[in-house]
């Protein structure tokens, strides 16, 4: 009985089905399919922002709507990595919880009533919905080192491209954009942007990133030339533009990059290189000679007729009687140009498409509610990043961060005087930095303080 029960006993274990074991085969094909849809997630993501840059600031509806549906594609491509592989990990930023409870003050103005003008309310929300894709996926793609450099890189390289080819159609334009298509609205433009102040922003977002890549130390000396070389081209493009607060908050970007610089030990040779630049930019502005930008600043101190001429504290004013009529939710997303003319204080012809102050434009359309997310979206990114760009001098994914970091600054000081953030490219490339700025590492955990 007892060697009956024994061959029982053993053919049941025999019998027993066992959790099928993963081979390594396996494993590494799904690493291999994994990599290769981050990749192309990485470059497309490079390729649309590039576009929306190229097309005139992606202000048109047709650019406008690629840009939309290429953030979708992008999204769509991601989930169909997620699914391909064994197990899902989703990298996480702190800016994730303003970004969201952002989109639920949005999706409430969407409700019946809500909103001044609900068709505003649901293309700008729509272009907002592209920007926090594109933020989630540059989170998702850019957690490892190597590609946060690459990406520096790309940037670098781009920048110094749309800088040349705006100093070209400058210096020998013919009034066309690309010399070919031709400039409709009939006003100044430079590079390929309409308003000259987009282009310093777009400038400001990208000149930090060759600056930074010349100062760290672990890039080869031929390398860091060009990299001073075309921060120096991008930079003077940014006072031939003669934006006056494109050329401040450049000056801002220098002066934070100086105080991080003398932070920490062997400061002397990074503060040494950005004298060395300061000096090349002036160099270069005094070969080129920008027309007519030292009589706009002097224009500050000019008065100016309201009833013709309004100033932005003017708007400023008018802007601050919307926000006391609605000042908890606000007139809704998107909808300050239909709404401004009823508080407008002066004359004129033209349309008042913007508050031409991105902070004050956000407080009208979604009230105090969305004034505070946006503070606390700020406060988020420099308390995050700050942390984050400790290591810059030697850390590839911390210079990367510090330079995006910059990059943010020079935007959000622009913002005080013009409206980089309604331009869908400017935006797009901006929110793209953020994650850069705050994003984690690749194994959830944020990057070394």
């Amino acid at each position: 009985m007892n060697g009956a029960s024994c061959r029982s006993c053993d053919y049941r274990q025999r019998r027993q089905v066992l959790p099928p074991v993963p081979s390594t085969h396996c494993m590494e094909s799904d690493n291999r399919i994994a990599q290769g849809l981050n990749a192309f997630l990485a470059v497309g993501t490079c390729l649309l922002l590039a576009f929306g840059i190229l097309a005139f600031g992606a202000v048109q509806a047709w650019a406008t709507f690629i840009l939309e549906e290429g953030a979708a594609l992008l999204l769509v491509i991601w989930a169909a990595r997620a699914i391909s592989v064994s197990q899902v990990e989703i990298n996480t930023s702190p800016l994730f919880t303003p970004v969201l409870l952002f989109a639920g003050a949005v999706a409430l103005q969407l409700l019946p009533n809500r909103s001044a003008y609900w068709y505003a309310t649901w293309q700008k929300a729509l272009l907002w919905a592209a920007y926090g894709i594109l933020f989630f996926l540059s989170v998702q793609c850019f957690s490892r080192g190597a590609w946060m450099r690459r990406f520096a890189i790309a940037l670098t390289v781009f920048g110094f491209l749309v800088a040349m080819l705006s100093i070209a159609q400058e210096f020998a334009g013919n009034g066309k954009y690309y010399w070919v298509v031709p400039n409709q609205a009939g006003a100044p433009f430079f590079g390929p942007y309409a308003n000259y102040s987009h282009y310093a922003g777009l400038m400001e977002m990208l000149v930090p990133f060759p600056l930074v890549l010349a100062m760290v130390g672990f890039s080869p000396i031929p390398m860091r030339i060009f990299y001073s070389f075309a921060a120096v081209i991008m930079g003077s493009t940014i006072f031939l533009s003669k934006s006056r607060g494109g050329v401040l908050a450049f000056t801002v970007e220098v002066g934070v990059l100086t105080v991080l610089s003398a932070l920490g030990r062997r400061t002397r040779r990074q503060v040494t290189l950005l004298g060395f630049f300061c000096l090349l930019l002036i160099i270069s502005l005094v070969l080129v000679r920008p027309n007519g930008l030292w009589e706009r600043f002097m224009q500050l101190g000019t008065p100016t007729d309201k009833s013709h001429n309004p100033s932005r504290v003017t708007m400023l004013e008018d802007s601050l009687k919307m926000v006391r009529q609605r000042p908890l939710l606000g007139w809704g997303f998107g909808t300050f140009p239909v709404v401004y003319p009823s508080f407008r204080s002066f004359y004129t012809n033209l349309a008042v498409n913007a508050a031409h102050n991105d902070f004050v434009e956000v407080t009208v359309e979604t009230g105090l509610l969305g004034f505070a997310l946006m503070v606390a979206f700020i406060y988020l990114l420099y308390r995050n990043g700050l942390r984050r760009v400790q290591h810059w001098r030697h850390d590839p994914r911390a210079s990367t961060a510090l330079a995006a970091l910059v990059g943010c600054t020079g935007l959000l000081v622009h913002s005080f005087s013009d409206f980089n953030l309604q331009v869908p490219a400017n935006a797009a490339l901006f929110f793209v930095l953020a994650a850069l700025a705050t994003g984690t590492t690749s194994d959830g955990s944020r990057s070394p303080h």
